[in-house]
């Protein structure tokens, strides 16, 4: 089954939040490659919840390594993150 986790942050500043934002979508599919969804959804100019799917809790482990990389190559950027997972119990998308 599917599990997800999503982080809900809060940035120190509009521009560190701006900047983690472009950064994050250039290298996300790179650096977390076996995430079959990658949602990143501004919430304020210093907020954001992204949402990361893996197609198991094994591949959510997996992703652990490079997202504790991620957040500790970019500490002054963050002054929050709340971190909730779980499975996944419903994954709908409108067909193109």
């Amino acid at each position: 089954m599917s599990y997800a986790r999503i982080n809900i942050v809060e940035f120190n500043s509009e521009e560190f939040a701006k900047a983690e934002t472009e950064d994050f979508s250039a290298s996300a599919a790179s650096e977390f490659p076996e995430a079959e969804i990658i949602l990143s959804v501004t919430t304020g100019a210093e907020s954001a919840v992204i949402v990361s799917v893996y197609p198991d809790k094994d591949a959510f482990e997996r992703s652990a390594v490079a997202r504790t990389a991620r957040l500790r190559g970019h500490e002054e950027r963050f002054k929050n993150v709340e971190v909730l997972e779980g499975e996944v119990a419903l994954a709908h998308a409108k067909p193109s």
